[in-house]
């Protein structure tokens, strides 16, 4: 089993312009999601079949995770338009343990294209979507083990949450 670590970070405008072409997700890309959440991750590890996660994003789309907030998610897109990778968020996670904010459940990238800022600029692009639309705060996990997410929500100014934590404590 893995150990989880829920953090969590003030949102904000962007203060740069980003890099990396994308858009918000749309009822369409889930095949494409579907597709890129299997083959981002080692085999097994996401879901046992492309079929399995093609669904899987079917259903997280559809609320598994929390009312998912398509204006809040984003897709970074190659130069032919396809979708190389993804961050999905919803308004808030299920279940006790998360904080009252909305929740970046699934980051992740085709591997032909990771260690060139695809991922940072979608969590920007999620922060200054939500500070937009007047929500403070924005929480994810990430395994304790996973060094480079880590180094990447540090950077963004993503810190650990406790249940105690609240606003205030900044």
């Amino acid at each position: 089993m893995t150990d989880m670590v829920t953090l969590i970070a003030r949102t904000a405008p962007l203060e740069r312009e980003l890099k990396t072409a994308s858009r918000t997700v749309e009822e369409g890309d889930i095949t494409r999601i579907g597709e890129l959440y299997f083959t981002a991750y080692d085999p097994g590890q996401a879901s046992d079949s492309l079929e399995a996660a093609i669904a899987d994003m079917s259903a997280s789309l559809a609320g598994k995770y929390g009312k998912f907030m398509p204006k809040a998610s984003h897709v970074a897109l190659d130069e032919t338009g396809t979708i190389i990778a993804a961050v999905l968020v919803v308004e808030r996670a299920i279940g006790d343990d998360t904080p009252d904010s909305p929740f970046i459940f699934e980051l992740f990238t085709d591997r032909e294209f990771r260690r060139r800022g695809l991922a940072e600029d979608l969590v920007l692009a999620t922060m200054d979507t939500l500070f937009n639309l007047g929500h403070e705060q924005v929480a994810l996990r990430v395994d304790s083990n996973n060094a480079a997410a880590i180094a990447l929500y540090l950077s963004l100014d993503f810190h650990r949450w406790a249940k105690e934590w609240s606003a205030d404590d900044d």
